[in-house]
């Protein structure tokens, strides 16, 4: 079944953020399963700017957050593609790939629409594997369920995952909430009153 162009940018709603405690020097992220550098960060977020026209030294807050969000994401799909025993091939991703061309019209409508969306063309690839892993994992959680329930599935595996990663985020980048697997504001503990105040 073919799925609109609107559905590769609708990264998974997880995403990244908890204290600074375990932050090892030039980290945006870390966990168990691997840790995300600044640079790494840093370098996805400029192709991104460059291929929305904008100039690579000036990210603003929103997009760096989003493609740090995305990164985690990749790593605990990965994850739990790995433990589900589900494998994606380099030819069901050029296949989408080519589904997604020909329902654009044109490779430049695709990679007009990433920008858009705040992603780069190189990262295409990535976002398509996630979406297929996903999918067959969300098959395997629920084989009988609907639509809705082996998403559903999904996201409660997924929750577990981010718990089990133990994922730390630099508290610049915001803070995570692991038992909804959403981003929050990172705390600002100099605004609170003293207790007793």
């Amino acid at each position: 079944m073919k799925r609109p162009l609107a559905a590769i940018t609708a990264i998974i709603a997880t995403t990244v953020l908890v204290g600074a405690c375990g932050m090892q020097g030039g980290s945006a992220a870390t966990s168990t399963a691997g840790d995300i550098s600044e640079s790494a960060l840093t370098s996805q977020v400029q192709e991104i700017l460059v291929a929305q026209g904008l100039p690579p030294t000036a990210p603003d807050a929103a997009l760096t957050s989003k493609t740090l969000t995305r990164m985690i994401d990749l790593l605990l799909v990965d994850t739990m593609a790995t433990k589900a025993g589900v494998t994606i091939t380099q030819g069901q991703i050029d296949s989408a790939i080519a589904q997604y061309v020909t329902q654009a019209g044109s490779q430049q409508a695709v990679d007009q629409s990433l920008a858009t969306n705040g992603l780069a063309p190189s990262q295409l690839p990535s976002i398509v594997r996630i979406n297929l892993q996903a999918q067959a994992i969300a098959k395997k959680l629920a084989p009988q369920g609907t639509a809705q329930e082996q998403s559903d599935a999904f996201s409660k595996a997924l929750v577990t995952t981010s718990l089990q990663l133990n994922v730390t985020v630099n508290p610049r980048f915001g803070a995570w909430d692991p038992a909804q697997a959403v981003i929050v504001p990172a705390p600002n503990d100099l605004s609170a009153p003293p207790a007793g105040a």
